[in-house]
This record gives C-alpha cells, sequence and structure tokens, in this order.
C-alpha cells in the first residue's frame, strides 16, 4: 500500500507531465511560417453634396459630405453626414437612381422636425439596419442597400424649406 506523501507526489508528478505535454502541444501549433490573419477590411463609402448635381440642378453655396461605413457583421450601415451652409434642413434620404435621374425614397436620414436656421457640422441618423429600410428595400435585409450603394444606384438628398425637392445631392460610391 502507497503512503499518502506517494500518492501525493504521484498526483503531482502526473498534473505537472500534464502541464508539460499541453504547453508542448500549443507550442508546436504556433510555427512561424504561419501567417496571421487579417481582419476583414472595412466596406465604405462616400458622396459629395452640392447643388448642380440635383435634378434640376439648385444654385446654392451649401454643401456637403456623406459617409457610410459597413459593420464586419454586414447589419449596419454607419452614417456621418457633414454639412455646410444647409438651412432649414427638412429631410434627408437615401433614394435610389442613377447621377442626373430622381429616384424614390429607400431610408430616411435625417428625420423631423426641421433643423432650423444655418447648419454646420454633423447631422442626421448615425446607423442604418434593415428596419430602417422604406419603399422598395422596405422588409428586405441591408444587404439589398449594400447592393445598389456598390453597384452606384444610391443617392444622398438633403431636403430644405427653401428646395423642398432637395438642395444638395450626391451619387454614393465605393473608397477604394
Amino acid at each position: 500500500m502507497l503512503s499518502r506523501l506517494t500518492v501525493r507526489r504521484l498526483a503531482r508528478s502526473v498534473t505537472t507531465l500534464a502541464g508539460a505535454l499541453l504547453v508542448g502541444a500549443v507550442l508546436a501549433n504556433c510555427g512561424e511560417d504561419e501567417a496571421p490573419v487579417a481582419p476583414t477590411p472595412l466596406v465604405k463609402f462616400r458622396a459629395t453634396l452640392v447643388g448642380s448635381e440635383e435634378v434640376p440642378p439648385v444654385i446654392t453655396m451649401a454643401t456637403g459630405s456623406s459617409e457610410f461605413t459597413l459593420s464586419r457583421t454586414n447589419d449596419t450601415l454607419f452614417v456621418s453626414i457633414t454639412v455646410n451652409g444647409l438651412s432649414n434642413i427638412r429631410f434627408g434620404h437615401f433614394h435610389t437612381g442613377a447621377r442626373g435621374a430622381n429616384g424614390a425614397v429607400v431610408a430616411t436620414l435625417v428625420e423631423p422636425p426641421t433643423l432650423a436656421g444655418s447648419q454646420n457640422g454633423r447631422i442626421g441618423r448615425q446607423f442604418i439596419t434593415a428596419t430602417n429600410l422604406s419603399g422598395t428595400l422596405a422588409g428586405q435585409p441591408l444587404s439589398a442597400l449594400v447592393t445598389q450603394l456598390r453597384a452606384g444606384g444610391i443617392y444622398v438628398n438633403l431636403h430644405t424649406d427653401a428646395n423642398a425637392g432637395g438642395e444638395v445631392r450626391g451619387q454614393v460610391a465605393l473608397v477604394p
């Protein structure tokens, strides 16, 4: 029969041996020739907003820019819209349509109430998900919008009191 001291020593030796084998297995799988896995790059879109892109064109000194970043999970489009000198903004939308053509609203970017007075800086919604899609994209996954963004078939339009049909507009393009 083994003494308690001998049993403890054997248990400690087995534990130490198991730990050493585990560390060895981990180290064996960390070969230097394996390249680290790079994260998926973020997909970004951009539009420059000017009156001359409106249909028909609008004469205005106001401008804007918009950037959209697709989440790595592809279920959220983060929105950043910045304007300069745009007054009394009523709405902002994503519309379907090519450059030079008007189209239907498919997502709201700036909601009422009107942003009164001259606006300079960031405005509007912070993100878009499938639940925010409307018109022909209502009830569809966000990927339906992303497909149209990639194809250049979406534009941003900001509507004001002075130009209810839109004062500044920009076609959304994929950022290379």
